[in-house]
């Protein structure tokens, strides 16, 4: 099945109405059936028909991810456990893993916007995608898994590790698009050329989409050059979905975000006041669709721009500027961040 790419082309005027529409039924969903929200928006004063307007968003209280560790595991479920489809989890490397719960229309939407992350990246139906990302509580092996086949590509679900038997999978499936993290394809770029084996000779592939940690675009330039691909950059958090909420495509203008899905906010890291489109502050994401576990106005702690700047593509969705760093990261030193 191949997904339909109308929703990337529409005007901004249409997006904004579907964003406000959206929007409005979730502050409403969210309130009537999560208590973490009703009493939220209950002291901060705010009722769901409040939002009359996309700009109203910020009079939401922001939601962190030490709400999410405090009511860990189902605290901010909407629906009953038993309509839960899937959960998955962060690392919980710092503390409680933050869970991340669908229900089966929550699942296909994810696998939609990841359908069209793999489209972006130069993937087609009948494409040989092979997949080096984790299977397991980590959403990027199996999101990227659902997106592929969704696009109507053939699946090697390779998962994490096991360098030699991956670059055998390679040259043996003739796989035309390869996903992993950034460090991974370098460290698997390397053992091709050990090996002596030539790109568009010995291996077929045309794109990669890498993400799941931070990249820069020397290491991006780096890796097109020697595997002869489109790398494209991946952008997703286990909180809001996964991979798939934000990428760029062969223009690399920005990573279009899957704005009908997932509304973005830049706002200043002190103040957090809303910011306009190329200044830089910490991102944060409303999921607009979201039924099993929706998260309204939540701080990612990724600091990045937006910009609007039309994408020779012809997709018309606001695009995320590189992630340069980390709002929590951030020392305050004499007054500077």
């Amino acid at each position: 099945m191949i997904y339909d790419r109308k929703i990337e082309t529409m005007s901004r005027d249409e997006m904004r109405a579907l964003q406000l529409e959206r929007l409005k039924s979730m502050v409403a969903y969210a309130y009537a059936n999560v208590p973490f929200y009703k009493k939220k928006y209950d002291e901060a004063g705010v009722r769901p028909e409040d939002i009359r307007t996309l700009d109203d968003i910020r009079r939401l209280p922001f939601v962190t991810k030490a709400d999410l560790r405090d009511n860990y595991p189902y605290g901010l479920l909407s629906v009953p456990l038993s309509d839960i489809a899937r959960i998955h989890a962060s690392s919980g490397t710092s503390g409680k893993p933050t869970v991340v719960a669908y229900t089966k229309e929550d699942m296909e939407i994810w696998t939609e916007c990841v359908a069209r992350l793999v489209a972006a990246a130069g993937g087609r139906s009948d494409d040989i995608v092979q997949i080096c990302f984790g299977y397991g509580l980590f959403t990027g092996g199996l999101g990227m898994h659902y997106g592929a086949e969704r696009l109507g590509a053939v699946v090697v679900p390779a998962s994490a590790g096991n360098t030699q038997k991956q670059i055998q999978l390679l040259v043996d499936f003739g796989a035309d698009i390869i996903c992993c993290t950034p460090s991974y394809i370098i460290y698997l770029t390397e053992e091709i050329e050990k090996r002596g084996l030539k790109p568009g000779v010995d291996l077929k592939l045309k794109g990669g989409c890498f993400g799941a940690e931070a990249w820069t675009e020397e290491m991006r330039a780096d890796i097109e050059r020697r595997l002869g691909i489109r790398a494209c950059d991946v952008y997703g958090l286990s909180e809001i979905a996964g991979p798939g909420v934000a990428n760029d495509c062969e223009f690399k203008t920005g990573m279009h975000f899957q704005d009908d899905h997932y509304y973005p906010e830049i706002v200043d890291v002190d103040t957090l006041e809303p910011l306009d489109y190329g200044q830089s502050g910490e991102l944060v994401i409303t999921t607009l669709d979201k039924e099993g576990m929706p998260l309204l106005r939540y701080r990612t702690r990724d600091i990045a721009s937006l910009n609007n700047d039309p994408c020779p593509c012809g997709r018309t969705t606001v695009k995320l500027n590189r992630i340069t760093g980390r709002s929590d990261d951030m020392l305050i030193i004499r007054g500077v961040n």
